[in-house]
């Protein structure tokens, strides 16, 4: 499990408006991490993209590399803890350049970037 792969990770339970079910999550915590721990931080994704697309989410169309089945959304405001054990497969990965984008919204979600 690597950074920038994108895997099936089940996320019931979830609770209130925790992201849940079986769905493709980003793993975003750095390789060494994923070696030694338990938990791998991820972002998951979700089919339903909304018409306006805010600098905290970004927008993924499917493709060889990723392999996801439709377009999606990151939701970094989601990011997440996850025990390996609720990793179920790969699916694919993010290129680089989409990985940036990641990298950037997160800056914003958690503080670390300014809009204005």
């Amino acid at each position: 499990m690597k950074r920038g792969e994108i895997w099936t990770v089940d996320l019931n339970p979830g609770f209130g408006r925790e992201v849940r079910k079986k769905r493709p999550a980003l793993i975003i915590s750095p390789d060494i991490y994923n070696k030694q721990l338990f938990t791998i931080v991820t972002v998951p994704f979700s089919s339903q993209v909304p018409r306006l697309i805010t600098p905290e989410m970004v927008l993924v169309a499917p493709d060889k590399i990723n392999n996801l089945e439709k377009k999606s959304v990151l939701l970094p405001v989601f990011i997440k803890a996850v025990d390996k054990s609720r990793f179920i497969k790969k699916v694919g990965k993010l290129t680089e350049a989409k990985l940036a984008e990641v990298e950037y919204a997160l800056k914003i979600v958690l503080g670390l970037e300014s809009l204005v």
